[in-house]
C-alpha cells in the first residue's frame, strides 16, 4: 500500500483482460460449446426400490469389483476405502448372507491376500489370489492353495470359468490348465498359448465360457477356443469396424450367453462375438460432441476465480473445440474410405453410454452404462437377447463395477470413489422390471421416422449442431442461414457453424468460408470460435475480392500451395486417398498420379497433375 488512498480497479472475475505488449483479449469463463441433448431412445423404467447395505464402520469399502452368488451366499471383492490404485484389479473378500442378514469380510488368512475374481461352486469357492489359485470350502471356511504340485505351473491368472467337465484357469501369458476329472489336479490344455494380435502384446486380463466355448480377452484383444479342441483364434478385429470413437475399443466386461456366444462390453458400445461362425455384430452409443464449459471445478462461497483459472477454462474448451473438428474431419474421410457414413453423434443403436458392466440371466442381459458422456453417474438397462429387444432402463448415482442377479433380486457393485457417504452395494427388486408386458419392449433398431421426430423436436440450433457432425452441412445454413446470410445478431458459435459447413468437407465453396470468417472476427474478435478460426484458418488465407477485375499470372508452386491450403486436412503437406476423394469425388484414384509409390501426393506430384489440367 502506499498510502495514497487508491485502490486498482480490476474487471471481475468473469471478465479479465490479458494484455501481452501487442494485444490484448478478454478472458471468461467459457460458456458450453456444442451444446446438444441426448436422444433418448428407451423408455425408463419407473424408479426401482434400492435397499442399501451397509458396510461396517471400521471397515470402510470404496468400490465392490466383482460379485458372485452361490452356496446361499453372495459373494463379492471389495476394495478398501484409501486404496486407490495401489492394487489395481484385487480387493478383500466378503460375504452376504440372506437368511443371516450379515455382511462382513472373510478373515482369517485371506486378510492378508488380496482376490482378483472369485467363481462360486456347491462345495466351495474358487478363487484367483495375487499368490495363485486357491478354493475355499464353504463350511468351515478353509484355504487350500493350487500351485506346481497340483499342475498350476503360473501364480499369476486372469480368470477362471466352469465348463462340463471341470474347472478352466487361464493364466495373463495365455496358458490354459483345466481339472482332472474333478479331483483337483490340474493338466495344462493341449496346443499353444492364447495368442495376442496387434503390434502392442499386453498380458489377458478376462476369461469366460459360454456352454462349449472359452474366450480370453484383454484391453483390445480377444481369442476364442473349442473347449474340446487345442486352437486359439484372435476374434477381436471387428469391434471396432463401424465404431464413432474412430479408434480401437477398450474392452471392460465379458459374459457368456451360455449357448455358445459371448456378449462384450467395451467404452464403444456393447458386442456379441458367435465364435462357431467367426461372426461379431456391434451396438455403438455416440460419443457426443458437447464441451462442457465453466471453470471445471467448484469454488467455495466467496471465492472467485483468478485469471489463471479463467485461462486455464478456456483452453480447455478450446481443446476441446479443436478435438471435436478434427474427429469431424477424421470421420469424413473414413466415410470416403470406406463408402460408410460415420459421424459422432447419429445413433445407430438405443444404448446410452459406454458399458461397464454385463451379466446374463437366461433370457435376459443386464447392462450398465456410463450416463452418456457422463462417468460419474451410471445406468442400468434390461435387454432381451433372443429379439434384440430393450425391456428399460432406470439411473443410478454412481458407476457400477459389478452385477449379479437371482430370480427376485439384482445386485449391484458400485464405485463410490467421488461419492463420498453413498453405499457401494445395493439390492433392486427386479419383478416390476422383469415383468413389463412384450408389447412395451422396444426394439434396438431405430426407425428413421422415429430418429426425424426427435430432431424435429430440438431447438434449431441444436438440430444445427447436429447436422454439422453428421455430415448435412446444407441442412446446418438452412437452419442458421435461411434467407442466405446470417442474423445481425448472430452469436460466435453460429457464425463458426456456417463458416466452416463451407468447408472441403462441408459444401466447398471457400468465398461463403471466408465471408462468415470474416463476420467472425468482425463482431466477436474476442471469442473463444475466433481464436480457433484463426489457428485453422488464418485472415491471411482468405482471399479479398480485387476491385477491378484482373489478369494474374500465378507465381510456380502458387496454385500448389492454394490446393494444400483448402484440402491438405491433416496438415502434414501432401494428399493422401481419403483428402484426394474430397477433391476429386468418390470414385477418383490417386494412384497415376502417385509418381513414387507411397499412397500420397506431395507438392510436385500434385504441381505435375495440375499441369495436365482437370
Amino acid at each position: 500500500m502506499l498510502g495514497l488512498g487508491l485502490r486498482a480497479e480490476m474487471p471481475p472475475a468473469s471478465s479479465v483482460r490479458a494484455t501481452n505488449g501487442t494485444s490484448s483479449r478478454i478472458l471468461s469463463a467459457p460458456t458450453d460449446a456444442f451444446v446438444l441433448h441426448r436422444i433418448e431412445l428407451i423408455p425408463p423404467f419407473p424408479i426401482p426400490r434400492f435397499v442399501p447395505a451397509t458396510f461396517p464402520r471400521e471397515n470402510p469399502v470404496e468400490s465392490v469389483e466383482r460379485l458372485a452368488l452361490g452356496a446361499g451366499r453372495l459373494w463379492m471383492i471389495a476394495r478398501p476405502a484409501g486404496a486407490g490404485d495401489q492394487f489395481p484389479g484385487f480387493g478383500r473378500l466378503w460375504t452376504y448372507t440372506p437368511a443371516e442378514n450379515r455382511l462382513e469380510p472373510v478373515r482369517g488368512i485371506l486378510q492378508t491376500n488380496l482376490v482378483r475374481s472369485i467363481l462360486p461352486g456347491s462345495q466351495r469357492v474358487w478363487l484367483n489370489l495375487n499368490t495363485g489359485l486357491a478354493s475355499l470350502s464353504i463350511e468351515p471356511f478353509v484355504l487350500d492353495a493350487f500351485g506346481p504340485s497340483e499342475g498350476v505351473t503360473t501364480r499369476n491368472l486372469a480368470d477362471m470359468a466352469q465348463l462340463d467337465s471341470g474347472l478352466a484357469v487361464l493364466g495373463r501369458n495365455g496358458v490354459l490348465f483345466t481339472e482332472a476329472a474333478g479331483a483337483g489336479n490340474f493338466l495344462r490344455a493341449p496346443g499353444t498359448s492364447a495368442p495376442v494380435s496387434g503390434t502392442a502384446p499386453e498380458p489377458w486380463t478376462q476369461f469366460g465360457a459360454s456352454h462349449d466355448w472359452l474366450l480370453a480377452a484383454g484391453t483390445q484383444n480377444i481369442a476364442v477356443r473349442h473347449s474340446h479342441g487345442s486352437q486359439w483364434v484372435p476374434a477381436g478385429a471387428e469391434l471396432s469396424r463401424g465404431s464413432p470413437r474412430l479408434e480401437p475399443v477398450t474392452i471392460r466386461t465379458i459374459a457368456g450367453d451360455g449357448e455358445n456366444g459371448f456378449w462384450i462390453g467395451s467404452d464403444a458400445g456393447l458386442h456379441f462375438l458367435n465364435p462357431e461362425t467367426g461372426s461379431s455384430e456391434s451396438r455403438f452409443a455416440p460419443v457426443g460432441v458437447t464441451v462442457a464449459g465453466g471453470l471445471g471445478v467448484a469454488l467455495a462461497p466467496g471465492f472467485k476465480a483468478t485469471q489463471a483459472g479463467q485461462a486455464a477454462a478456456r483452453l480447455r474448451v478450446a481443446n476441446g473445440i479443436r478435438d471435436r473438428m478434427r474427429q469431424r474431419a477424421r470421420s469424413a474421410r473414413l466415410s470416403a474410405e470406406t463408402h460408410t457414413p460415420v459421424n459422432a453423434v447419429t445413433p445407430t443403436s438405443r444404448l446410452p453410454g459406454a458399458v461397464t458392466a454385463l451379466f446374463a440371466s437366461k433370457t435376459l442381459l443386464w447392462i450398465a452404462t456410463t450416463d452418456g458422456a457422463n462417468t460419474l453417474r451410471g445406468r442400468v438397462l434390461l435387454f432381451h437377447m433372443p429379439s434384440h429387444r430393450w425391456l428399460g432402463w432406470f439411473p443410478i448415482g454412481s458407476p457400477v463395477r459389478s452385477m449379479a442377479a437371482s430370480d427376485r433380486l439384482l445386485w449391484l457393485g458400485l464405485d463410490i470413489t467421488r461419492a463420498p457417504g453413498a453405499t457401494p452395494l445395493v439390492a433392486i427388486d427386479t419383478f416390476p422390471l422383469v415383468s413389463l408386458p412384450q408389447a412395451r419392449w422396444t426394439p434396438d433398431a431405430i426407425r428413421a421416422e422415429e430418429l426425424g421426430g426427435r430432431l424435429a423436436s430440438m431447438p434449431p440450433h441444436e438440430r444445427a449442431v447436429y447436422a454439422f457432425f453428421s455430415g448435412e452441412p446444407a441442412k446446418v445454413v438452412e437452419l442458421l442461414a435461411p434467407e442466405g446470410t446470417a442474423p445481425p445478431d448472430a452469436d460466435a458459435e453460429t457464425l463458426f457453424l456456417l463458416a466452416f459447413a463451407h468447408d472441403a468437407i462441408g459444401l466447398d465453396r471457400p468465398e461463403k468460408l471466408d465471408g462468415y470468417l470474416a463476420e467472425l472476427r468482425e463482431k466477436h474478435p474476442d471469442s473463444l470460435y475466433t481464436e480457433i478460426a484463426n489457428g485453422v484458418r488464418p485472415a491471411s488465407q482468405t482471399a479479398a475480392p480485387a476491385p477491378v477485375p484482373l489478369v494474374v499470372v500465378a507465381a510456380p508452386g502458387t496454385a500448389v500451395t492454394e490446393l494444400l491450403a483448402r484440402r491438405d486436412l491433416d496438415g502434414d503437406g501432401r494428399l493422401n486417398a481419403a483428402e484426394f476423394k474430397l477433391w476429386r469425388g468418390p470414385d477418383a484414384d490417386l494412384t497415376p498420379f502417385d509418381q513414387n509409390g507411397d499412397g500420397m501426393l506431395d507438392r510436385a506430384e500434385l504441381e505435375a497433375l495440375l499441369k495436365k489440367g482437370p
